[in-house]
């Protein structure tokens, strides 16, 4: 599923970059479990959630979804 690929991809952004979920938490905002669960393929983000997402690892929505 989307979601499953989604979270790959999300995990695979903060670990290039050496940040822990608590990093990416604090820096976006979004709640470490959430992050968790978005990983994991446990939860379907909202549009507000990529987007700030987007924001966080400092990139287009687009540039984000590459690939899923």
């Amino acid at each position: 599923p989307i979601y499953t690929r989604f979270g790959k991809r999300i995990r695979k952004l903060r670990q290039e970059r050496g940040w822990t979920q608590t990093y990416l938490s604090v820096h976006t905002g979004l709640g470490r479990p959430f992050i968790s669960n978005i990983e994991r393929g446990q939860k379907e983000p909202c549009l507000r959630s990529l987007e700030i997402l987007a924001l966080g690892f400092e990139m287009s929505l687009s540039q984000l979804m590459r690939g899923i």
